[in-house]
């Protein structure tokens, strides 16, 4: 029990300095680059929502100059967003919209920038991505649908 307990409270304390209310499941490692990546899907997120978003990461993978982070959205109580009094308020209550969001970035400049991301989609919005974008197809090798 101790190791997992110890292990828990590792990774809150390495996301502790840019969001400790992200919850990880998945791939996301504790580098700087990580976390540098969910503030800028974060900021993204919250800047289409109008809201504030947590992520439940169920993958965030770094390949050099390229990022690809897959997650659930969660409101700040850790439930799932709703979409109530954003502009997907219509498509949630038609069933188009999930909880999920994905994102594209690439770093220049010294910092991470949202190149394509999908808010609330019901299917597999970076099946082309890498195509599209040119980033490395290994971004989406281990990709929990």
């Amino acid at each position: 029990m101790r190791p997992f307990l110890m292990a828990g409270l590792m990774m809150v304390m390495a996301f502790g300095g840019a969001r400790a209310q992200d919850i990880v499941n998945g791939t996301a490692a504790s580098s700087p680059a990580h976390r540098n990546v969910l503030n800028a899907a974060r900021a993204k997120a919250q800047q289409q929502l109008g809201k504030r978003v947590r992520f439940d990461i169920k993958q965030c993978q770094v390949v050099g100059d390229w990022a690809f982070l897959h997650a659930g959205m969660l409101d700040p109580n850790g439930q799932p967003i709703s979409y109530a009094g954003t502009r997907f308020e219509d498509a949630d209550r038609r069933g188009q919209k999930s909880s999920n969001y994905d994102a594209l970035l690439k770093h220049a400049d010294g910092h991470w920038t949202v190149r394509v991301d999908s808010v609330g989609a019901t299917d597999v919005p970076w099946t082309n991505w890498s195509h599209d974008y040119g980033a490395p197809a290994k971004l989406f090798d281990d990709t929990v649908h």
